[in-house]
């Protein structure tokens, strides 16, 4: 930690005087130049900072975002089971048992995940009803003449 701290003071001397140095060449005095060279430091310092700042608050929300969208494929929305049928969008786990919290009347609730079946239907892939009709016809005069 100290180690640090004398390297980074050490720079911060260093290119300061630099920067007088080059500002007294220019005719400048050495103190206004050490001292304009701190103060560049320290804005560009803050600039940088602050830019990184908000570089990665807007990459947090991007990934707060993400999170937000995949959390909404796992999740519910329920109703309470009190009187007030408070309605709250909760996560749900396939694998243990899932309460929460209501945001109304803040009781503690369970949810019960219920699975139900249904046949899956074959849509008609031969729509032309004159062939079909034919075919149809054909089969009844068949079966007739049997």
């Amino acid at each position: 930690m100290l180690k640090r701290f004398v390297i980074q003071l050490t720079l911060l001397i260093s290119i300061s005087s630099l920067i007088a140095f080059l500002l007294h060449s220019l005719g400048v005095s050495l103190l206004i130049g050490f001292l304009s060279g701190l103060f560049l430091q320290f804005v560009g310092y803050n600039a940088f900072y602050s830019a990184l700042d908000a570089y990665l608050a807007i990459k947090n929300k991007a990934l707060e975002n993400e999170r937000i969208k995949e959390f909404s494929y796992q999740g519910l929305e329920v109703a309470c089971p009190c009187y007030k049928k408070h309605i709250d969008f909760v996560p749900v786990r396939l694998n243990t048992s899932n309460y929460y919290k209501c945001g109304e009347c803040q009781k503690t609730v369970s949810i019960i995940i219920a699975a139900e079946t249904a046949v899956t239907t074959e849509p008609i892939v031969n729509t032309d009803l004159p062939a079909v009709n034919e075919k149809l016809i054909e089969s009844v005069i068949s079966n007739a003449n049997s």
